[in-house]
């Protein structure tokens, strides 16, 4: 007797025959779906894979008699006989191919199969949807007559995977679910394990992907502006010879986030307004920058025509982004950021019309409740909440939000991205907490990186600032803190305008300008009296203007006493300025020796501002002052950074304090190329205090540079590394060292007592050294290397690397091996031959120094 449920052989030809009768249509359905899918996923997605297939006759036979008992009428059951396939990148695409299909597709059936996993067993993860294309959506599909009547309610299948989980479900899932043998346990414990790192794969790649397309975006922040500027001739000109009109809107896209980034806004607006009524998946972005840039350029008139009209295109950029309709996969977490940008900058040009404030607050909100891990937008809501007058209290009861939006805006500084709006952005919210210092401390940040002039930053940057903080307290008395930032900001404003005329009123100033900072009150006997000694050093042949706290305690104390011994002993001076509060606490009395300037109530800013604002009116770039920091406490933390935002020399004495230790442990300071980590050295010091103005005509320098270094070399019995070189072969850095031990040599042989003078013959090779006199000269020969090779950007290191420029010789000379001080001695030797050779005679002038 025949088995009920086994389809007779009449039976399944006639289905065979039906399906064939039909399988046209279902091949017209597979390539009307295909089309659109991968038409939606070229918006955000060009690099998806999309395959169709209607099932071929033979796999439905198969089908049909395997699954008889299941599904008797197949051609009417059977779900997959159009099948489409959509493989991405990464699981972030798998959501926005999904809510596409979710919104523009009538969804009969939707199977994750990953659902059907526990939480310990790993496998196929796809998803799978069977779906009817509903004849409302022809129209944005662009499908024809033909092809609908094709279609009809005819259902398909569409599944939409990773690359990874495709390599898997394509190479093992038919084998280990589909086979009709019993699989060994080892073989599906293997399967699995694929599987298991195949899902962490995908996990991985969409945090890379993630932080990569972060960078991406971010190219104009760490790009330098000569390299941003070669971008934007070459965007340029393929703007201009693109022949395909629907790829131009994209390309002018591309080219405005340039410009923008540069503040650029009429060029945004040149660029994008012949694309303003464009559809397509861009045209929401397209909408918010040109209505962006419109308000931006027309700010100081809100009622005008053309700011009218920005801010109606921000508005419909805005309704495109609440609109899920569309007919194209979303890039989701672009167009999640693109929401609350949208958000945020409708309130900012509401802001400008007069009545639209609550609608203007409404928007900054919802920008923060769309995006409420965003700090830069949290930022804006406060401030503005504030400044309506609605909200004083409010940064108080959100303390612990505000700290987490500043590590995001640290986190982001580190990154290289969102900058410099990550570094103004932490020092708004550290205001808003009176955090007062810290503010300080970002808003220096911003200023190192605008005045850079390496990156392309919006030229208002520093003035928006200033009108922010001062928004803040609109009405009121700008309180101390606010008062600081704003003066920083001015004296951002002030140096990117270039050297200034001296200015009548302003602290008369003698060049070079040399700062002494560090701790007064606090710092211990011990480590004072180890300072002492190096700042001798450093000053003993300095003239020029030193600034310094101005009191008799602590580091300036011991600047004090030594300028007033330099006078009364040896008839030397420079001129020595202390800003100082008025009055001043009894435990840090005024020293006599120093001029000093009466700058506020009490020890604050406000005294490192006003020497700054003194040094900049006597027309004194900022590149041409240093700083020698010797520890000391937040104050001396502030100086150190408003030095280095403004672009001064700073070396700061590694191990004499926690204000040093902060500063050369935090990398968004430590990578600063004007920020030198000295080494507890005299002659460091000196050298760095006392750069060498001695200037040889370059053939001469060079042909110096080169005896320096054959006598170096030739002083070696070791292997050649990269630093001993034959001199073509000889790496730049390693040519800068030996240049800049020409140039030096003078300053160090007339610092030990001798005289360096022209002669028209043959000079005489001076050989008479004693060895006092280069054992001096050798440790000023060592200060001098330290410091010029900090500047080419190297740092210690106990282990040396070339190639990342550390040095395990950045050290003190006590420090220095015994063999490697003698490489000094052999070089100080060498220095009258070498002088010959520019026609310097050295000779002996008085007694020796050290």
């Amino acid at each position: 007797m025949g088995d009920s449920k086994q389809i007779s052989l009449e039976e399944h030809r006639r289905q065979i025959e039906e399906y064939g009768d039909l399988r046209a249509l279902y091949d017209t359905y597979a390539k009307t779906l295909e089309r659109i899918l991968r038409k939606a996923c070229t918006a955000s997605f060009p690099d998806a894979l999309v395959q169709s297939r209607a099932k071929t006759v033979s796999s439905f036979a198969e089908k049909a008699a395997r699954k008889y008992a299941k599904y008797p009428d197949p051609v009417n059951q059977f779900t997959d006989l159009c099948g489409a396939r959509v493989i991405v990148q990464t699981m972030e695409q798998v959501k926005a191919v999904r809510r596409f299909i979710e919104a523009n597709f009538t969804i009969l059936e939707k199977d994750d199969k990953g659902l059907l996993l526990s939480k310990d067993t790993f496998g196929y993860r796809d998803m799978h949807y069977i779906v009817e294309l509903p004849p409302e959506r022809d129209a944005d599909f662009g499908v024809t007559a033909e092809e609908r009547q094709a279609i009809g309610r005819r259902r398909a299948e569409i599944q939409v995977r990773t690359w990874l989980q495709h390599a898997w479900a394509d190479t093992l899932h038919d084998r280990i679910y589909k086979t009709r043998f019993t699989l060994s346990s080892d073989v599906v414990r293997t399967g699995a394990l694929l599987a298991a790192l195949m899902e962490e794969g995908d996990r991985t790649f969409d945090r890379l992907a993630d932080d990569l397309d972060g960078l991406i975006a971010n190219y104009t922040a760490f790009a330098e502006k000569r390299d941003v500027e070669k971008e934007v001739a070459i965007q340029k000109l393929i703007l201009e010879n693109e022949p395909e009109a629907d790829n131009k809107p994209p390309l002018a896209m591309s080219l405005a986030r340039l410009a923008a980034a540069a503040g650029d806004f009429p060029e945004v607006v040149k660029l994008l307004d012949p694309y303003r009524d464009v559809p397509g998946p861009k045209r929401c972005e397209l909408l918010l920058d040109l209505g962006y840039s419109l308000c931006r350029v027309h700010r100081a008139a809100p009622h005008s025509p053309e700011y009218r009209r920005g801010l109606s295109l921000l508005e419909k950029a805005v309704a495109l982004c609440e609109c899920g309709d569309v007919p194209f996969v979303p890039h989701l977490r672009k167009l999640e950021s693109l929401h609350a940008r949208a958000l945020a900058r409708l309130g900012w040009a509401l802001e400008a019309v007069d009545g639209e404030a609550h609608e203007a607050r409404e928007k900054y909100r919802q920008a923060h409740e769309h995006e409420p891990d965003n700090p830069y937008y949290l930022a804006q809501m406060l401030g503005f909440e504030i400044y309506t007058g609605r909200a004083d209290g409010l940064p108080d009861s959100m303390r612990a939000t505000i700290r987490e939006a500043i590590k995001t805006c640290r986190q982001h500084a580190v990154a290289g991205i969102e900058l410099p709006f990550a570094y103004f952005t932490a020092g708004r919210l550290n205001l808003l907490i009176h955090e007062d210092y810290e503010a300080l401390g970002y808003y220096a940040l911003g200023i190192r990186y605008f005045l850079a002039s390496d990156y392309c930053v919006p030229k208002d940057i520093l003035s928006s600032e200033i009108e922010w903080i001062t928004r803040l307290h609109f009405g009121k008395k700008i309180p101390p803190a606010s008062r600081h930032a704003i003066d920083l900001l001015r004296l951002g404003q002030t140096t990117f305008s270039g050297p200034q005329p001296v200015a009548a009123g302003g602290e008369p100033m003698k060049r070079p300008v040399l700062i002494v900072a560090g701790g007064a009150v606090s710092i211990e006997a011990s480590r004072l009296a180890k300072i002492r000694p190096l700042l001798e050093t450093a000053l003993a042949d300095f003239q020029g203007t030193v600034i310094a706290g101005g009191t008799a305690v602590g580091v300036p104390g011991c600047v004090g006493d030594f300028a007033h011994e330099l006078s009364e002993k040896h008839g030397r001076h420079f001129d020595l300025l202390g800003y100082v509060p008025k009055p001043l606490p009894h435990d840090a009395p005024p020293h006599k020796t120093y001029k000093l300037v009466e700058v506020g109530d009490g020890f604050e800013p406000d005294q490192i501002l006003r020497s700054w604002a003194d040094i900049l009116a006597a027309g004194i770039e900022p590149a041409d002052v240093l700083l020698i920091g010797f520890g000391g406490g937040p104050l001396s933390a502030v100086e150190y950074r408003i030095a280095l935002a403004l672009g001064a020399k700073v070396g700061v004495v590694a191990g004499t304090g926690d204000a040093v230790r902060a500063l050369l442990g935090d990398p968004l300071w430590s990578r600063l190329p004007n920020l030198f980590p000295l080494p507890a050295d005299r002659t460091t010091l000196r050298a760095f205090a006392l750069p060498s103005t001695r200037e040889f005509p370059e053939e001469t320098a060079a042909a110096m540079a080169q005896s320096f270094h054959s006598q170096f070399v030739a002083n070696s019995q070791s292997k050649l590394p990269p630093n001993m070189r034959p001199w073509p072969k000889l790496a730049d850095t390693f040519k800068t060292a030996n240049i800049e031990q020409a140039k030096y040599s003078v300053q160090i042989l007339e610092a030990a007592g001798f005289g360096v003078r022209e002669v028209d013959g043959d000079p005489t090779i001076f050989t008479d050294f004693e060895n006092e006199e280069v054992e001096y000269m050798a440790e000023l020969e060592h200060g001098r290397w330290n410091v010029e090779r900090l500047r080419d950007g190297w740092r210690y290191g106990e282990d040396r690397d070339d190639a990342k420029k550390i040095h395990n010789y950045l050290v003190p000379w006590s420090e220095l091996p015994g063999d490697i001080k003698q490489y000094d001695r052999d070089a100080v030797r060498a220095f009258p031959e070498i002088l010959a050779k520019a026609k310097l005679e050295v000779f002996r002038r008085g007694k020796t120094a050290g």
